[in-house]
């Protein structure tokens, strides 16, 4: 029988006190694309604060993994792993903060230019002031590629700032200025901090391996795509040179699983006739930063006999483990064509 919920008495994460409390109910059901950003941080106290106070996410369970999660990890048997959990009240979708104890660690994306690749480059939310929100995240010692810039994507004209924290995650924050848009679709219901990821930017050097997992293999439909140019003046949130970003393109394209729902969505970035570093092989724990996705599945024995069938590779086999906050779950992960760890589960 499939476990969707979880009420149980967990503990609130409040500066140095825990106070017990109940969670709401979280269920993978209805959920599209990616339920969870996993991000690697090395203080738990402060990454918590960040988005709680600037994001208006609420703490809805902290805990330890256990010694199945740190084997499905390949860090050691024995190593402490601590977690947040944190969710937008308007959606089931979580973001969770892990903190390896004793462990060396260096960052995936260490001092990452957006034209490097390897891993997860960042998380897309939407906010409704992004120059405000860039201020209170600038105040707690984060930093952008560039300041807030507003430009045109296809049918989009959007004010956006990628922000860099301090143990190299991106999030990528976006002020939709038209169309018009409803917000609570987006976990950005109230209108203060910031909505649940909705996308995840992959940066790699082969568009057409990213095309073949997630069209060929996964058959996720492509929501959003094309080569992208900067319009004159050349204004562009990537920290590139004016004339570059004019002159050089880049090819993207965001996939999701469903047909007309795009959140949740997984995204390949190509920058065409610029080379950077590939930092793939760091794109795994206990290293900081973006360090998973999480993508629920109805069954997963049927989902990787079909993905093996297609071509798919597995990099960690099918297991089951305690996942909080939903129980018992059927777990494994695959490599994206960048290295980027994504995780598929389906809930016992």
């Amino acid at each position: 029988m499939k476990r969707g919920v979880l009420i149980a008495a967990c503990w609130l994460f409040a500066s140095a006190a825990r106070a017990a409390c109940t969670v709401p109910d979280v269920s993978s059901a209805g959920i599209t694309g990616f339920q969870e950003a996993v991000i690697s941080v090395s203080d738990l106290s402060a990454a918590t604060a960040t988005w709680r106070d600037v994001g208006g996410f609420d703490v809805v369970c902290t805990g330890e993994a256990g010694a199945a999660m740190a084997k499905f990890w390949g860090v050691p048997e024995g190593t402490r792993i601590e977690h947040v959990v944190l969710k937008r009240k308007t959606a089931d979708r979580l973001v969770r903060l892990v903190k390896f104890h004793g462990l060396a660690q260096r960052q995936i994306r260490s001092s990452a230019m957006t034209w490097d690749t390897g891993g997860i480059f960042d998380l897309y939310m939407y906010v409704d002031d992004v120059r405000a929100v860039f201020a209170q995240l600038r105040a707690r010692g984060w930093q952008a590629y560039n300041d807030p810039v507003t430009y045109t994507l296809g049918p989009f004209t959007v004010t956006e700032v990628i922000v860099r924290g301090p143990d190299g995650e991106a999030l990528c924050l976006m002020q939709r200025d038209a169309p018009p848009y409803d917000k609570a679709l987006f976990g950005l219901g109230g209108g203060k901090g910031f909505g649940w990821p909705f996308n995840a930017a992959l940066v790699s050097t082969d568009f057409a391996a990213g095309e073949k997992l997630f069209k060929n293999i996964l058959g996720w439909t492509m929501h959003l795509g094309g080569d992208s140019k900067s319009q004159p003046p050349g204004d562009n949130p990537l920290g590139l040179p004016k004339n570059i970003a004019m002159e050089y393109s880049r090819q993207f394209a965001a996939y999701a699983p469903h047909p007309t729902d795009r959140n949740g969505s997984i995204q390949i970035i190509v920058n065409k006739d610029i080379a950077g570093r590939d930092l793939s092989e760091f794109a795994k724990a206990p290293n900081l930063g973006n360090l998973a996705l999480r993508v629920p599945v109805a069954d997963l024995a049927a989902f990787a006999k079909d993905f093996t069938a297609k071509g798919g590779e597995i990099s960690t086999p099918r297991r089951q483990l305690d996942l909080e906050p939903y129980g018992k779950v059927d777990i494994l992960a695959v490599k994206a064509p960048n290295g980027a760890l994504i995780e598929f589960f389906a809930q016992k």
